[in-house]
């Protein structure tokens, strides 16, 4: 017979182990996670992976796309594309099966203007908020869907709200939603360039400025006491007020083929952007009503598609082909890691979670001091592995043009 007190002991500590992990995980409902930011913030995470890679889970086919995933209530939601359609696909978290999916027609071919090299399905990533997911395709067809069925609650199709052709690579931010809004980029050119539609009805708010698209997704900060809208758009950075998009400041930023596409990184009343194509990086420090001060420009970070993650004073990313951290404060390179392409990376329980462009999973050490890697497994074939691996619930979800797994790497 066990003591009372030692039972009781025993008890207690097998609850707060059991809500101590359940505190410690959290849905993934946007693009970036819950804190916009690429860090989850779950523990209890496998710290090595054996040589044959953390346990499968499911696998599954899923053609079309460079879309990511979303992880809300249980469920998983993403975006491809089949035979002249997008379809938006809702799955069961745990186990991959399916709950429901939206089709829409979607024909490229329409559309003269799209790269040949990039008609493969969506890029942008949907946004699950309260009891609605929003979409957004390569052809500018935002869909607000019951998240529970998939039934349609409204649409809208940016290139007639721009009134302009398709985009050379498509439409690629994924729609943030803050309060009653939902923030996209048509990129118009007569003051259509940017708009806040309502997230009930997808009426129009407000529309401003002419900036072209430069393909990055938005973010929502706060500065000098005041919300800031920040779009990264062809012409550079530009700050607007989410109530009616009244041009704040602006940082001009030029890259070549438009391709501003990693999402700007706000934190201590900095932002941070990069580009590929020799352009590389700058540190912009926010003045309370004026243009943010430069702090610095490096090379040492360009960033091709995929965005850097701020870990603790530290960035880590992909500088084209190249693994890096980088002093956030300085622009100083800590370490510089070659073999895994243009990846993309994540950050949980002080660990990175890397997938490279061939479909390597990579477990890594969360540290300047340098590049210590604690696992690596061939997750998925046929790249390239263009898709930002998620993590939720313990679970690691990754996805190129033609699969979708998931992995356990909760400790057990």
């Amino acid at each position: 017979m066990i003591p009372l007190r030692r039972a009781t002991v025993s008890l207690v500590a097998g609850i707060l182990l059991l809500t101590g992990w359940q505190a410690a995980a959290e849905d993934w409902p946007n693009w970036r996670g819950p804190h916009a930011d690429g860090v989850s913030r779950e523990t209890g995470l496998l710290k090595s992976w054996p040589a044959t890679g953390p346990k499968l889970l499911w696998k599954r086919s899923l053609p079309g796309g460079y879309s990511s995933v979303v992880v809300s209530g249980g469920r998983l939601f993403t975006q491809s594309a089949q035979a002249k359609e997008e379809i938006v696909l809702c799955l069961d978290a745990a186990t991959g099966e399916p709950a429901w999916e939206f089709r829409y027609p979607a024909d490229y071919d329409k559309h003269p203007g799209l790269d040949q090299r990039f008609k493969s399905g969506p890029r942008s990533t949907p946004t699950v908020a309260g009891e609605h997911v929003y979409s957004l395709g390569t052809t500018g067809l935002l869909h607000c869907l019951e998240a529970k069925t998939g039934k349609k609650v409204w649409s809208r199709d940016l290139l007639q709200m721009a009134g302009r052709a398709i985009p050379e690579f498509g439409y690629c931010a994924s729609p943030l939603v803050a309060g009653d809004l939902v923030f996209v980029h048509p990129g118009g050119t007569k003051g259509n360039s940017l708009a806040a539609l309502n997230r009930r009805d997808g009426s129009t708010v407000w529309q401003a400025l002419d900036d072209p698209i430069g393909y990055s997704s938005p973010i929502l900060i706060e500065a000098d006491g005041a919300p800031q809208l920040i779009h990264f758009t062809a012409a550079g950075v530009t700050a607007v007020s989410p109530k009616d998009g009244k041009l704040l400041w602006r940082y001009p930023w030029k890259t070549e083929y438009d391709l501003n596409v990693a999402t700007p990184i706000h934190a201590g009343g900095q932002v941070f952007i990069s580009s590929n194509y020799g352009h590389g990086a700058a540190l912009l420090r926010l003045k309370p009503g004026a243009a943010p001060e430069e702090v610095y420009k490096s090379l040492a970070m360009q960033s091709h598609f995929s965005t850097p993650v701020l870990f603790e004073g530290h960035l880590y990313g992909f500088s084209n082909d190249r693994l890096r951290c980088l002093n956030f404060a300085t622009g100083e390179m800590k370490w510089d890691q070659r073999g895994l392409g243009r990846g993309s990376v994540l950050v949980a329980d002080r660990q990175l979670y890397i997938l490279g462009e061939q479909g390597e999973l990579v477990l890594a050490e969360a540290t300047p001091t340098g590049y210590v890697e604690r696992g690596r497994w061939k997750a998925l074939e046929q790249g390239p592995c263009w898709n930002v691996p998620v993590l939720a619930h313990g679970r690691l979800y990754a996805r190129n043009l033609n699969t979708l797994v998931a992995v356990d790497v909760a400790r057990p």
